[in-house]
């Protein structure tokens, strides 16, 4: 029993000596309730029921090992602002309250997902004519195929 006292004392101890950090929890809360519809146009280049749209559409949904993963909501947001802006993932992090890796990941995951559903948007009515097309103006301009 004294060992055990013991122990725990020297453990008392440590944690005073070296204190570790709490885990925190990041506020995920919805931007979007809090921008009028005009600053979503400006922050993100969208409608808001565009936005919406994609996140239904791409399902952006992930597993994780971790207990918090990123809401589909967000993970668009974040991909939409480092697209529409043009800044570094740095600028998305800070105005999301992300990481940057996870910013990273965001855009990432939604630029192939929007590559994915790419053939349900964009139809081109003939290729094999859009093709000739193309190559008889680079032959306009250079002189060869």
């Amino acid at each position: 029993m004294a060992d055990i006292e013991r122990r725990l004392r020297r453990a008392r101890y440590i944690n005073a000596l070296f204190p570790m950090d709490r885990i925190v929890f990041r506020d995920r809360a919805n931007p979007l309730e809090t921008l009028s519809p005009l600053e979503d146009r400006e922050r993100y280049r969208v409608f808001l029921q565009t936005i919406l749209f994609l996140v239904n559409m791409l399902n952006l949904e992930r597993a994780t090992e971790r207990s918090c993963s990123l809401p589909p909501l967000i993970s668009t947001l974040a991909a939409l602002h480092f697209l529409a802006t043009g800044t570094h993932h740095i600028v998305t992090a800070g105005l999301h309250v992300l990481s940057r890796s996870s910013v990273c990941r965001a855009v990432s995951e939604f630029t192939d997902s929007v590559c994915r559903h790419l053939n349900d948007f964009v139809f081109f009515s003939n290729i094999e004519n859009v093709q000739w097309t193309v190559q008889k103006q680079f032959y306009n301009i250079a002189g060869a195929y």
